[in-house]
């Protein structure tokens, strides 16, 4: 499935997409990915200002750094800078319970992204396939969509 095609395509569908994928391996987990929002009208109109609470505003997308750390790229003064390293871990996904790959922020991470982990599927050779979880009493439940695109 091309990635354009997730946008405004239902959160069921996105996750039943996510289940059939396999997890982002290593060779693939290099560089800047630029990211975009896909979903309902609705989740993506609320991204950009969730994005921008959550202590990440400007987000453009993640950089992996080695096999084990990827960084935010954020958007400031016209300069790509980093922002709050994640450990990649292989893992039990909290969407589908698969093996699956994460991204989690450290403990000391600010408060709106202590909890959180962005889970990867290989879409296709340059796009990555991403459901933030956010592991708190209500919302756990829920897993909201994103793309990563390989970007030069």
């Amino acid at each position: 499935m091309h990635p354009d095609q997730l946008v405004g395509a239902s959160l069921g569908s996105i996750k039943a997409l996510f289940a059939q994928l396999q997890p982002a391996p290593v060779a693939v987990r290099q560089g800047f990915f630029r990211a975009g929002f896909v979903g309902p009208w609705w989740l993506r109109a609320s991204a950009g200002p969730s994005i921008y609470l959550s202590g990440l505003p400007g987000w453009q997308g993640k950089r992996f750094l080695d096999s084990h750390t990827a960084t935010n790229i954020l958007l400031r003064n016209g300069q790509q800078v980093e922002k709050l390293r994640m450990t990649c871990q292989e893992g039990i996904s909290a969407v589908d319970g698969r093996l699956g790959v994460a991204l989690v922020y450290p403990a000391d991470a600010p408060i709106g992204l202590r909890w959180v982990r962005d889970e990867l599927r290989q879409l296709d050779e340059q796009t990555l396939l991403g459901m933030t979880v956010i592991d708190l009493p209500l919302l756990r439940r829920f897993a909201f969509p994103f793309v990563l695109r390989r970007s030069p």
